[in-house]
């Protein structure tokens, strides 16, 4: 009896009803708003709803929804052939666990995928009956390489080595304090865990580079960025100076550390704005994966990773540090200024005669 009434309470109102000021009805202790949508619906059939579901047109032979740089010959049989090297790091990632990645690649994109054996090197090739085919399934090889690139080991970075012997003299003198006063017999600090005086950087972003291609478009990034963004900015606002003092850390409790570094001012700001436009250019070309907002500039003075492997491994945990008295005794020590005269492509694991990272490559600036 309720819905009765109410269904006739609708029907009446509807015909008078303004639709900016719908009718409220209560129906046992329940308030109703209705808007008229009998001149909405007039005129309109209207059936069940259906999803539209979008599928690719990969029969399609539209050449010219193709990527022109990518080439693709005509084999025998109506059919297609595309080739390009991908560096053998990225095979497995590619073919999967079983070859499963790489069969539904290839029945997603109907071609067929040739990838060399692991181990070895060579072109992957893909055939089809079309363009369009080919493209898609390189396009999602590419996908494939720019995601698991982060799942490899980091080879390169961009860094500002720090040379100044005013740096390296107070930086020994703060590690003699540690190892003979106020670091002396706490728990997991030793000479091995400090940087080496010599290899003193800020570092600005990691890269992965696996072949003399990813190289040479690092190199090329590296140049570009000097011209486009640290020269502009170093004319318009002169020489950068940075100054080194005071010490943080790389989580919140100073009883378990993994990582100590010195901080870096520079209080124009260019320094950062530098760094973050650099590192925002190499994610943009592909050279590396975004990982912060922006660039934490540090420069490292302690880290558990430099003890040897064998010592994580044997512990079966992360390898931390006690530096509550390093924080204490040190919040403030003053290691030195300098100024941007150089930024330097850096190899990890490898170091030069000077004692520092061997470079790839490196970029000078005047700084008078």
């Amino acid at each position: 009896m309720v819905i009765m009434n109410f269904l006739k309470i609708v029907t009446f109102n509807f015909a008078n009803m303004d639709i900016l000021k719908p009718e409220l009805v209560w129906v046992e202790q329940q308030c109703y708003r209705f808007c008229d949508k009998i001149s909405w619906s007039h005129g309109k059939e209207l059936g069940s709803y259906v999803e539209e579901i979008y599928e690719p047109d990969y029969g399609s032979n539209d050449e010219e929804s193709c990527d022109a740089s990518i080439e693709i010959v005509p084999m025998n049989g109506n059919r297609y052939k595309h080739s390009f090297y991908v560096n053998n790091n990225f095979y497995r990632f590619i073919i999967g666990a079983k070859g499963a990645t790489l069969k539904r690649l290839a029945s997603d994109t109907r071609t067929q995928i040739q990838v060399p054996k692991l181990g070895q090197n060579g072109d992957i090739v893909i055939t089809g009956y079309n363009h369009r085919d080919i493209m898609a399934a390189r396009n999602r090889i590419d996908m494939l390489i720019e995601t698991s690139r982060s799942k490899l080991a980091f080879t390169h970075f961009i860094c500002i080595p720090c040379m100044s012997d005013e740096i390296r003299e107070n930086f020994k003198k703060f590690m003699e304090d540690i190892l003979k006063t106020n670091g002396s017999g706490v728990r997991g600090i030793s000479e091995d865990i400090f940087q080496k005086p010599e290899k003193l950087h800020l570092t600005i972003i990691m890269l992965v580079l696996l072949d003399e291609e990813d190289r040479k478009k690092a190199i090329e990034a590296l140049e570009t960025c000097k011209y486009d963004i640290i020269e502009p900015i170093m004319k318009k606002h002169g020489p950068i100076t940075v100054e080194f003092r005071g010490l943080e850390i790389m989580n919140d409790d100073p009883n378990e550390v993994s990582v100590l570094y010195i901080q870096a001012h520079d209080p124009s700001g260019c320094l950062q704005k530098i760094a973050n436009q650099i590192a925002d250019y190499f994610v943009d070309n592909g050279l590396t994966r975004k990982q912060y907002d922006k660039v934490k500039l540090h420069m490292t003075a302690m880290n558990t990773k430099f003890l040897q492997k064998e010592v994580e491994e044997y512990n079966k945990k992360k390898v931390t540090f006690d530096a509550t008295n390093i924080l204490k005794f040190h919040e403030k020590t003053f290691f030195g200024k300098m100024s941007l005269s150089a930024i330097h492509l850096s190899q990890r694991h490898n170091k030069s005669k000077d004692g520092f990272y061997e470079a790839t490559a490196k970029i000078e600036f005047v700084t008078t």
